[in-house]
């Protein structure tokens, strides 16, 4: 027995001593970070993470401690990292469009993205994953020069869209997808490959490729299974609307929303569970972006009154808290309303939590900071309780 503890502890020892080395980040400002790059020709590994984020401490922690990734890292790039909250880290985070974490970002020395990868996972696989960054032809942005000069072959679009899809770039992938789906006849879409292809990557309501298939719905649900079929056109049109959402808040990519708008007001115009609140969500946008705060209200009030309007509480919920977000501090009072109507009608647990959050943020823009603390408690509890139940917790909504 003693000598079995032995050899376990030498074992032990020795898997110390085998991996005893991590990636070594450059501590500088980013200015620094570029002329440095350009002096040692080489391409900057950046590590956007923040404090909170699971992930990435698992990455730093078992991904790069590993000798192998390490070896590689400190080899080939010029390693840094930012805090994506403190520092120089908001503005790159703006300037390079993070929008999760953990991002990897690959940049050469003019400060240009070359690779990017999105999310945890196993050594090996991030190793391959970044090398892809020293070939430019396998990367995001050598493939998206070969693209955009008019490669839209198959075998070009299909690695540009995985790579776009890797990168969390569904929009970028939406507008590749667009071209290479509308290209193709028609009549070819419900093939098993092409079908198989748009199930992944076919996210552009506007595409006519995507107007076909939702066409012949019917057919698609005879030939393959009808849930997987109708999961993909429900998922792709409430992401749409979702997108349409965030291009009208960041007043970016416009021309675009408004065509995907348009595209899902077309094909909603037949019954389906979805439309009549996903059209009301499409009108609430388009009076949040041009601040006619007075018909988003008067939509608002009109759904609150339709008794037949599907998932209503949620809606409400929504619409109110982008009223406290965006709309003059005078509509505040308009959103408590809505709150207390909502109250009246014995909420479940979930949507009695919304409310709660609701609350907090709406007494927290009127300047009420002690009610505003009471209401986050009240939130807490609610929390705690759903959580003793086992059920489900909505987000929570920044202040």
């Amino acid at each position: 027995m003693k000598k079995l503890l032995i050899g376990i502890a030498c074992l032990t020892s020795l898997q110390a001593i085998a991996q005893n080395r991590e990636i070594l980040f450059k501590d500088a400002d980013w200015k620094t970070q570029l002329a440095t790059a350009k002096k040692d020709n080489k391409i900057i590994f950046f590590d956007a993470y923040t404090s909170w984020c699971g992930p990435c401490k698992m990455m730093a922690k078992d991904v790069f401690t590993r000798d192998s990734v390490a070896d590689l890292f400190n080899q080939t790039f010029l390693n840094v990292k930012y805090d994506m909250e403190k520092g120089e880290g908001p503005a790159l985070k703006d300037k390079y469009e993070v929008r999760a974490f953990p991002t990897y970002l690959f940049i050469n020395a003019d400060g240009e993205v070359v690779h990017k990868i999105v999310g945890s996972m196993p050594a090996k696989d991030f190793m391959a994953e970044s090398l892809k960054a020293l070939n430019p032809e396998n990367t995001t942005y050598g493939l998206a020069k070969k693209f955009n000069s008019g490669d839209h072959s198959e075998s070009t679009v299909i690695a540009y869209m995985e790579a776009l899809e890797k990168a969390y770039e569904t929009s970028k992938m939406g507008v590749v997808a667009k071209t290479y789906f509308d290209g193709l006849p028609q009549s070819s879409l419900s093939d098993t490959k092409n079908w198989e292809l748009a199930l992944k990557y076919l996210n552009n309501p506007s595409s006519k490729a995507f107007a076909y298939l939702y066409d012949h719905k019917a057919e698609l649900e005879k030939k393959y299974e009808a849930s997987k079929v109708n999961m993909y056109f429900e998922r792709t049109l409430n992401m749409s609307v979702y997108a349409v959402k965030s291009a009208y808040e960041k007043n970016t990519n416009l021309k675009e929303a408004k065509e995907i708008a348009a595209a899902i007001r077309k094909i909603q115009t037949r019954t389906t569970p979805n439309a009549v609140p996903m059209l009301a969500q499409l009108d609430l946008i388009e009076f949040a972006g041009a601040k006619q705060w007075d018909k988003f209200t008067a939509k608002v009030d009109a759904v609150l009154a339709d008794d037949n309007f599907p998932r209503k509480p949620g809606f409400i919920v929504t619409a109110a808290n982008d009223i406290v977000t965006s709309a003059p501090a005078k509509y505040t009072h308009t959103a408590t309303k809505w709150a207390n109507q909502l109250e009246k009608n014995s909420p479940d647990l979930f949507t009695s939590i919304q409310i709660a959050d609701l609350r907090k943020r709406i007494l927290k823009k009127q300047g009420k900071t002690a009610e505003a603390e009471t209401m986050a408690n009240k939130a807490k509890d609610l929390r705690k309780e759903a959580m003793q139940k086992g059920q489900m917790t909505p987000p929570m909504m920044k202040d």
